[in-house]
């Protein structure tokens, strides 16, 4: 069974990008695009997607705070976050994403995250950053 898809960017050339770099990869289904985050969790919501590959820096609605939405929703897909800026890893890795993909993507490492999306689910990602955060200093 294809890992479902979606990719929220808001530059048509990152989600072209990451499209065409999905392909090389196989078991992959792209169940669609957004270019905001008001977007994703629309699509998210009807789509069910296995992983959402997600830009932090859109407009209206951050990457960070769709995934912190996402948190108390009914469907947590896997998270794999995009972006340009290396400063936000540890916010996006606490807020239960599974993987912080810096732009341009190499190859490698799309397809490292896309096998570890299909190993996760969300919902496992955040039971596991939870169990980390219980356990005292």
């Amino acid at each position: 069974m294809a890992l479902k898809v979606l990719i929220v960017d808001d530059e048509p050339i990152a989600r072209k990008i990451l499209r065409e770099e999905l392909d090389a990869i196989g078991g992959v289904k792209i169940v669609g695009e957004a270019g905001d985050g008001l977007g994703a969790l629309e699509l998210i919501a009807r789509h069910t997607p296995d992983l959402v590959l997600l830009d932090l820096q859109m407009p209206g609605i951050g990457g960070l705070e769709v995934v912190r939405q996402l948190q108390s929703g009914e469907h947590m897909p896997a998270v794999v976050i995009v972006t340009a800026f290396d400063r936000f890893a540890i916010q996006a890795l606490d807020a239960g994403a599974i993987d912080y993909l810096l732009k341009p993507v190499a190859q490698e490492r799309l397809a490292a995250a896309v096998e570890r999306a299909r190993r996760m689910s969300g919902k496992q990602a955040f039971e596991n950053i939870a169990a980390l955060q219980a356990i005292p200093d």
